[in-house]
């Protein structure tokens, strides 16, 4: 079993939201990369672009299960990536950090697009976990 350790080093900024600056790990015998998930269900229907709420659950769900399917958990993710294309949904995307990942947050990068593959989605979701 991997060891994670999840750091904020106190003589840089703290982070702005639920995420650590440095996750180190020691043991993993696996890595797994999540491509991108986005609001698309088993059929690949998108949900529609208007509720962030509704497509960050599908996506974040959608993550869990891709996580599984490598043998890892929301708590073996070593970092995340989450792109949004409007800056108004910076503060709901920062939340996803704090009720999915709770107190062992990842490291993360959190980017404002212009648009993703398909104009429906409002955010995706990518993960590298530790097992």
């Amino acid at each position: 079993m991997a060891t994670i350790t999840r750091t904020s080093p106190k003589d840089i900024h703290a982070p702005f939201s639920n995420y650590s600056h440095t996750v180190s790990v020691e043991g993993a015998t696996r890595l797994v990369f999540c491509a991108g998930q986005v609001a698309a269900d088993p059929s690949g229907q998108v949900l529609p672009p208007d509720d962030f709420t509704a497509q960050s659950k599908l996506v974040m769900s959608n993550l869990e299960k891709a996580l599984a399917a490598g043998g890892a958990g929301f708590a073996d993710v070593t970092k995340v990536t989450i792109y949004v294309c409007n800056p108004h949904d910076v503060p709901k995307a920062r939340a996803i950090l704090r009720d999915w990942f709770g107190p062992n947050p990842p490291a993360s990068t959190l980017c404002v697009l212009r648009g993703l593959a398909n104009p429906n989605f409002l955010l995706e979701v990518e993960a590298i976990a530790a097992v």
